[in-house]
């Protein structure tokens, strides 16, 4: 969590300081622009205010301008060049450190002339002294004169102009926001592979460098002990496996001799019906046994994708028909109870073909049909109807027997509960291996039927065989 906050807290920061140095950017500019202004119109103030004097200082004295000792003083302090007084007839009558080289006489033309723009490359001022026109010039190192004329409009577009620049803003900040969002997405992209490479139980190995540094760091080290957990469990599942083979293959000759001695006695006119009875009992449950270490070796194969499927097109009413022959051969003749199977077929199925391995197909239907008639001792009805759903080939057995407990569908995936249900899970894991699945179907009682079902369509079928390849 510390590590996911610094790179919230970095991201934070930096777009936060983005948005405030622009911001006081804007600041800055706007006080320099109006200390600039305040400076324009300070100086104007100064120099309207050093006119004003002049304008009244001057006096006629003998037909003779003269300027008071006040105005000579507050010439002497400002910042103007030379000064003149042009009378009506735009004679200079009264001057002030006035260039030589300017004339002392003035046109109106040449007066609205310089009023606007320069006398002399000197840029000018003008004041009415009432009875003068007063003309200062201003030192050309220091000041420009620029007149021109604004139509109303503009100054109407002011706002609009500050939305303009409000609109920019908003852009370069959205900018930078956008910029920084992309730099963080692709910073933690990688850490977003490396934790779907991580759920595929993938090796990871991301760069540990940047603001996710921490997080890389944390994610590799995970990848190596998941690596580590994952290759001790391949290890301990290859040797359960093997384990498992090598027993079911150790039991199965000492299982074929008892079958075969017990058979061979059976049939010996020496001994009694009793006896019979018991012989045909223990070759009973030794076929049980073999059935159920063979049972416990296929589960275990297909747990860990170690039993090939020999795929190919298959009749699922021909599997069902001779499933049931061998239930009858097999372990209804020797049942006592009165155990019927009954089978129907929908009339579409007598021509549709799964792509399926048969073998296995007949093998969960076989521990299906088998747990109806071993469960129910004392005999039962058994039907199995046949039906396509769904592009799927349906497999419904229910019987009029208990049924399956509720304890059994419950720990259908328990490892510790020590329940007889290695014949279904061996049913389900060999319906799930061909893209299908088996369900429970409950009764009113409270028990349960079961169905399976196996794909029939094109699409499964392509499906099914390319995940067949890449295994």
């Amino acid at each position: 969590m510390r590590s996911l906050f610094r790179i919230i807290r970095r991201y934070s920061l930096t777009a936060g300081a983005i948005i405030c140095v622009i911001l006081l950017s804007n600041v800055i500019a706007f006080f320099a622009w109006g200390y600039q202004k305040m400076e324009i119109s300070r100086r104007q103030d100064f120099r309207r205010s050093t006119l004003e004097t002049i304008s009244r200082e001057l006096f006629q004295e003998n037909g003779q301008w003269m300027l008071g000792e006040k105005g000579i003083q507050e010439l002497e302090n400002s910042d103007l060049q030379w000064c003149m007084g042009l009378d009506k007839n735009g004679q200079a009558v009264w001057e002030w450190r006035l260039p030589e080289n300017f004339a002392r006489s003035y046109s109106n033309t040449e007066i609205a002339k310089f009023s606007r723009w320069y006398l002399n490359d000197y840029p000018v001022a003008i004041w009415d002294a009432e009875n003068l026109l007063l003309v200062v010039g201003l030192d050309p190192d220091f000041f420009v004169r620029y007149s021109e004329v604004f139509p109303l409009s503009d100054i109407d577009m002011i706002p609009q102009y500050l939305k303009v620049i409000l609109a920019v803003n908003a852009a370069v900040i959205l900018f930078f926001v956008f910029l920084l969002g992309y730099r963080f997405y692709k910073a933690l992209k990688p850490l977003g592979t490396g934790v779907e490479k991580l759920s595929r139980q993938e090796p990871v190995r991301l760069k540990e460098k940047g603001m996710t540094r921490d997080l890389a760091l944390q994610i590799n080290h995970t990848s190596e002990i998941l690596q580590e957990q994952k290759q001790r469990l391949n290890k301990r599942d290859q040797a359960r496996t093997e384990w498992i083979s090598g027993v079911s293959h150790d039991i199965r000759t000492p299982l074929a001799l008892i079958v075969g001695y017990t058979d061979r006695l059976a049939k010996s006119p020496n001994l009694t019906e009793e006896e019979k009875k018991i012989m045909d009992t223990i070759c009973r449950q030794s076929r049980l046994i073999s059935q159920l270490v063979s049972d416990l070796n296929l589960t275990s194969k297909l747990a860990y994708d170690a039993q090939p499927l020999h795929l190919s097109e298959c009749s699922p009413a021909l599997l069902l028909r001779e499933c049931t022959a061998d239930i009858y051969n097999e372990e209804l003749e020797q049942e006592n109870g009165q155990t019927e199977v009954e089978l129907d077929i929908s009339p579409e199925m007598e021509k549709t073909a799964v792509f399926a391995d048969g073998n296995l197909v007949k093998r969960a239907l076989r521990n299906l049909i088998g747990n109806s008639v071993r469960h129910n001792p004392q005999g039962c009805q058994v039907m199995i109807r046949l039906y396509e759903k769904d592009g799927m080939a349906c497999f419904c057995i229910t019987d009029s027997g208990t049924g399956i407990p509720q304890t059994v569908v419950e720990n259908m995936d328990s490892q510790t509960e020590k329940i007889h249900i290695m014949g279904l899970r061996l049913a389900r894991q060999i319906a799930r291996a061909h893209g299908g699945n088996m369900e429970f179907l409950r009764r009113e009682t409270g028990t349960y039927d079961v169905g399976i079902r196996f794909p029939v369509e094109q699409e499964e079928k392509e499906q099914l065989q390319h995940c067949i390849w890449e295994k």
